[in-house]
């Protein structure tokens, strides 16, 4: 998964929107499952926000300075901490 991620970044920066998708997609399942243990009047407003800034953090990631996987997920947890 971690060249196949690494690609669709890739893609994904260059304007293509179906990489977006599919990136966005493939964490989903993770998304849906977090989302059912807030309030339920709030689950909509959750995973909008979830998703607007994946794709934020998508289109800023610099495949230059660390294109790992695992170090891509902890700079997630640290600009979301």
């Amino acid at each position: 998964m971690e060249n196949d991620l690494f690609d669709l970044v890739q893609k994904a920066q260059s304007g293509d929107r179906a990489a977006l998708q599919e990136i966005i997609s493939m964490f989903m399942p993770a998304v849906r499952s977090a989302k059912y243990k807030i309030k339920s009047d709030r689950r909509d407003d959750l995973e909008q926000s979830i998703v607007e800034t994946m794709i934020k953090k998508i289109m800023a990631y610099d495949l230059t300075s660390t294109p790992d996987f695992s170090e891509f997920c902890k700079q997630l947890c640290k600009w979301n901490g």
